[in-house]
């Protein structure tokens, strides 16, 4: 899936150079599987949140098994906007995407902060 434009920036030298310091200290394994892979070992995103989230190493099999779920509501959303859909709540609309992705009008007011629900 290719990187979206918006969090291209976050993909740069220094990501390659992070992943690359992580594969010398942990090896090349995956941390799901455990498969020692050579080449092609991915640094994956555990919450799809570039900008505060955990990584792991994946082989790209297991990264691609990782996102689909994700992909799949990308896709669905990017297919309903397409088409003119009307959404209930803010939330449905935006929930594949980290909260500072998300227009500050069209953001919840959450009760407390990080409660979206």
């Amino acid at each position: 899936m290719p990187i979206r434009p918006e969090l291209r920036k976050y993909y740069g030298v220094a990501h390659r150079a992070y992943r690359l310091a992580l594969i010398a200290a942990r090896g090349n394994r995956c941390s799901k599987c455990g498969q020692e892979v050579t080449k092609y070992l991915n640094l994956a995103h555990t919450t799809h949140d570039p900008k505060r989230s955990d990584v792991a190493l994946m082989c790209p099999a297991d990264h691609n098994r990782h996102d689909a779920r994700h992909r799949y509501a990308v896709w669905r959303r990017n297919r309903a906007r397409r088409v003119g859909q009307l959404w209930l709540w803010a939330e449905v609309q935006w929930a594949p995407y980290p909260l500072w992705l998300i227009p500050p009008r069209e953001r919840p007011a959450p009760d407390k902060p990080g409660d979206l629900f």
